[in-house]
């Protein structure tokens, strides 16, 4: 579930409205309502007094006429002491201008508040006097006003509450029921089906909360029937792959002697030709069908993820002309002219590739532009080097093409697109398995075809000066690898590596070699410690935290006094780009995970001038043991910590302890949608994984990681990886179980 933001929750926002509200009426009553109210009562007030001052303009009419000037004063102070807000009173006469009252001198209105009011006194049209009066309301308003703020406060404190008992009503009717179910959506997202929510309401919230819960059941209920689903089909495909290893030994065995018996037939000179002839067909149908062993065992392989890869510098012009020389035969019996274009521009140049595996794919691309040709047809290898430093080689045929549906059906399995009927051999999985070792190996294949024209299926790869890197050829023989020397000095090596499964694999491989190690987690500690210990070699990752390996070397190679520090990474990346840029950084040499005993001395002895002692023994004994464990490559393991099971017992037992939690990050970044830590959790766990031999889980966070580094999420791979990953546990703790001692 997603975060919200507190200021857009409904509770933030309900009672933001009512505060909101009350502070509109509160400046409503302030600058408003209250000082108009003090208006309106004196307007009020002052029309009050003016009707009283026209009645007694009328009363003193007569007195005036009269001029019984005693009963006009009588009059006027009974009026002033009758209306407490009249202050004063004036009486002039209009004909003569005299003041008739006061008969002292007149103050008027002196005082803050005090108003004058007047009014003419006219009998029969004729103006008798003029009459003024000051007035004064303010102790009136003053009382006014304070009957005012108490009406206000007690309104606005009703409203208050009114409005406070809303916004509590918003949050225990919907806020909190929402919020419940978004804790539930939480952990029913992470696969926790005990998560109802009381329904406590009976209305539309109430229902959805009825809808929620009933989806809960019908999504724990699914979730059983998947997981008995996944428990048959994973004993399925263990089945298969135990049927598949089992088949593969008992057919090849027969086929072994179909193969070699019916060859004889060619030197048998009391043959008949026709029985010669019989002898060949049976030659090519067992062929046949040791070509279809071979490709289901392939395949089989690639599904389970199984299959594994020897990565190493390989020549690649070699064997494009190893490849060709293999199928030549085959070319002249089928009457087909083969042209190679721009070979020699591969002079020198190498594939980071899996020498057997590529073969294997240029041989799939010949054979099938040989097989589905045009008569007296043309075969066209096409070799260029890009201006990226890549290498794209080209096979074409001219074959009868492909229409655009066919096209679109080219990688799928066992699909012929209608050559079941032809009398040409196959199974439909060839291009399937061409396309998956590609791309395991980091390559590219793509096809472009024309009905009646041909097809060309182009293969593009990174490509690797040759004279910078070691291939195959330029490793030491197997003597001296194995050649044991006394009293040598010991090489002493400094490990960076962030992951405790990987230090303790490198731990053992190193100790194995007579060499003296040192471990560090991250390159900053590495630094420090290079201040105080000289160091021989530097082995370390490229990802780690604080700093990561190309920093330190960088860090490294501009300090004059470690020039002679041999710096080698070891990580899981071998694409072209991350190769680059440990060299550009100045390492002097690249291991790939998992680090294999072999090719670690290897490259010790390559770049120093001291021989390490201990010899390296190829043990082959434990590759039987591979059957027992579904994820583990037990002959990898070996070759990486060789044959002691406690060793491997003690790299397990690290593994166990610390890759629960990565996975558990891993589930959480996912769902966080944070694809930064993502990345790094799942190159942390891959390359773990490749430590212990665990290839299949390896291979499933690599696929996380490429995502994550483009912010993207797969949440199929995520469930992959958690099946997988109890899968690996549960095969870990049956060897140690096996194994340890009691």
């Amino acid at each position: 579930m997603s975060k919200i933001n507190w200021w857009r929750s409904l509770r933030a926002q309900s009672f933001l409205a009512v505060f909101s509200f009350g502070l509109m009426l509160i400046c409503l009553f302030v600058f408003y309502t209250l000082p108009e109210q003090a208006r309106w009562v004196n307007d009020g007030l002052s029309k009050t007094a003016q009707r009283s001052l026209q009645q007694l303009s009328t009363s003193i009419t007569t007195p005036l006429l009269t001029r019984q000037y005693a009963e006009l004063y009588e009059q006027i102070n009974n009026q002033l002491e009758i209306h407490p807000n009249w202050k004063a009173i004036k009486i002039v006469d209009a004909e003569t201008g005299n003041q008739l009252y006061p008969l002292d001198s007149w103050v008027g209105a002196f005082e803050s508040g005090d108003m004058l009011l007047s009014q003419d006194i006219i009998f029969l049209d004729k103006p008798l006097a003029t009459i003024t009066l000051v007035v004064n309301f303010t102790a009136e308003i003053n009382e006014s006003s304070k009957l005012h703020y108490t009406l206000i406060y007690i309104q606005f404190s009703i409203l208050l509450l009114i409005l406070v008992g809303l916004a509590w009503l918003v949050d225990y009717r919907i806020t909190s029921p929402l919020r419940a179910l978004e804790h539930a959506f939480t952990r029913l997202a992470k696969g926790d089906f005990d998560c109802h929510v009381d329904k406590q309401q009976h209305n539309e919230v109430g229902s959805v909360i009825n809808g929620f819960n009933q989806m809960v059941n019908e999504v724990a209920g699914s979730q059983q029937k998947l997981n008995s689903l996944r428990i048959q089909a994973e004993s399925a495909s263990k089945a298969k792959s135990d049927f598949m290893a089992s088949m593969s030994h008992e057919l090849r065995t027969p086929l072994n002697a179909i193969l070699g018996l019916s060859q004889l037939y060619d030197y048998d000179q009391s043959a008949s030709q026709i029985q010669k002839n019989n002898a060949k067909s049976i030659y090519r149908a067992g062929e046949h069908l040791l070509l279809l062993i071979n490709d289901v065992l392939d395949m089989t392989a690639i599904e389970s993820g199984n299959m594994q890869f020897n990565f190493e510098y390989v020549p690649i012009k070699r064997v494009i002309e190893e490849s060709v020389e293999l199928v030549t035969e085959l070319i002249n019996a089928q009457s087909i002219s083969l042209h190679l274009e721009g070979l020699n521009n591969l002079e020198g140049l190498c594939f980071y590739v899996d020498e057997r595996r590529f073969k294997q794919i240029m041989l799939n691309l010949l054979s099938n532009a040989i097989k589905y040709n045009k008569p007296q047809g043309k075969i066209y290898i096409r070799c260029s080097e890009l201006n990226n430093n890549q290498c794209r080689i080209s096979v074409a045929d001219t074959g009868y093409g492909l229409t655009d549906d066919e096209e679109s059906r080219l990688f799928k399995p066992f699909d012929r697109l209608g050559a079941e009927t032809s009398e040409i051999n196959g199974t439909g999985i060839g291009l399937v398995i061409t396309r998956e070792l590609v791309e395991r190996m980091q390559g590219e294949i793509t096809v472009q075809s024309e009905v009646n024209q041909g097809s060309c299926f182009s293969l593009l790869f990174n490509s690797f000066e040759q004279s910078n890197k070691t291939t195959n050829t330029q490793f030491p023989n197997d003597n001296a690898l194995h050649t044991e020397v006394d009293a040598l000095p010991i090489l002493n090596v400094l490990v960076a590596e962030d992951q405790v499964t990987n230090q303790q694999v490198l731990k053992q491989q190193l100790t194995l070699l007579g060499v003296q190690s040192t471990f560090v987690s991250n390159g900053e500690q590495a630094w420090q410690i290079l201040q105080d210990i000289p160091f021989d070699v530097l082995l370390t990752d490229i990802q780690m935290p604080l700093l990561d390996g190309l920093g330190l070397t960088k860090r490294i190679r501009q300090d004059d006094r470690y020039n002679a520090l041999v710096i080698i990474a070891v990580t899981a990346n071998i694409i072209k780009e991350n190769i680059d840029d440990c060299y550009a950084a100045g390492m002097n040499g690249f291991l790939t995970k998992p680090v294999e005993l072999v090719q670690l001395k290897t490259l010790l002895i390559e770049h120093s001038s001291i021989t390490i002692n201990a010899p390296i023994e190829q043990e082959h004994s434990s590759a039987s043991m591979n059957d027992k464990f579904a994820q583990l490559d037990i002959g990898l393991l070996v070759s990486m910590l060789g044959e002691d099971t406690d060793v491997h017992c003690m790299v397990f037992n690290a593994f166990i302890q610390s890759a629960g939690e990565q996975v558990k990050l891993i589930n959480a970044y996912t769902e966080s949608e944070n694809y930064v830590d993502l990345s790094f959790q799942s190159h942390g766990l891959k390359s773990a994984s490749k430590s212990i031999a665990a290839l299949g889980l390896a291979d499933i966070c690599q696929q996380i990681e490429s995502l994550a580094n483009i912010n993207s999420i797969n949440e199929q791979l995520i469930i992959d990886l958690n099946l997988c990953f109890e899968s690996v546990m549960a095969d870990l703790k049956y060897y140690c179980r096996q194994h340890e001692a009691p």
